[in-house]
């Protein structure tokens, strides 16, 4: 196979899916022969980020992380991407172990926010993600203001990714709206969803009552984009 790219997923396993049909119905082929060319790197068993970033006596997903990048080192995709937020706490070790374009999904999202019409916004994201402060940095660095959850909102979060998505496969949509209204009772003109377990609770929300950025539906865009790309090629 020529001109393909790479996911690499499995964190978890349900985002990862949504990753992927949302992608296919961004590309609207009339036979199979248009559909993208790519790679499913499913990979279930990666320990929890956030377990490790809190305690790192906890199990460390860098090494499978690695060990999935040295096996695309040998299948060489055009680029990679890795539709989980709280996994690009290890970005810099992996794009130092591969020549292959890895996608920055932080970064890519707060690149695409329109300057001077949002400047307040409310960061729902893992706990491990807040901890890192990956998103955070990278927001007050361009400028904006940045709306962090409380405690209590915190552990809302919490439950609505880990009890009930990731635990019980279950999409707790008057939580999720729950969470979005907080923060705008908190003041945020709009509220960043950076974890892939929000992005597809956001999916099903055929209500979009609140105004979200999706970091997930940005990093889709633009593997759009590029895989567009790298179809013109064949």
């Amino acid at each position: 196979m020529k001109n393909f790219f790479a996911i690499l997923g499995g964190m978890g396993t349900l985002a990862t899916t949504n990753f992927l049909v949302e992608l296919n119905k961004r590309h609207t082929p009339t036979k199979d022969q248009e559909f993208f060319n790519y790679m499913l790197f499913n990979h279930a068993e990666i320990p929890d980020r956030t377990s490790y970033i809190l305690d790192h006596s906890a199990p460390s997903p860098l090494p499978a992380l690695l060990a999935d990048i040295e096996q695309l080192n040998v299948l060489k995709p055009d680029f990679i991407v890795m539709p989980c937020n709280t996994a690009h706490y290890f970005i810099n070790d992996l794009v130092n172990a591969t020549s292959i374009p890895i996608i920055n999904m932080i970064k890519e999202t707060v690149a695409t926010i329109p300057p001077n019409t949002t400047k307040k916004i409310g960061l729902a994201v893992t706990q491990g993600t807040l901890e890192s402060q990956l998103y955070e940095r990278e927001l007050l660095f361009n400028g904006y203001e940045v709306i962090l959850p409380d405690t209590t909102l915190q552990h809302k979060i919490n439950e609505l990714v880990y009890t009930y998505i990731k635990e019980q496969s279950i999409i707790n949509l008057l939580l999720y709206e729950e969470i979005l209204e907080e923060f705008q009772q908190m003041g945020s003109d709009v509220t960043l969803l950076g974890c892939t377990e929000l992005s597809l609770a956001n999916n099903q929300d055929s209500l979009k009552k609140f105004p979200v950025i999706d970091a997930e539906k940005i990093l889709l865009e633009r593997t759009y984009q590029l895989a567009q790309q790298l179809k013109m090629k064949v």
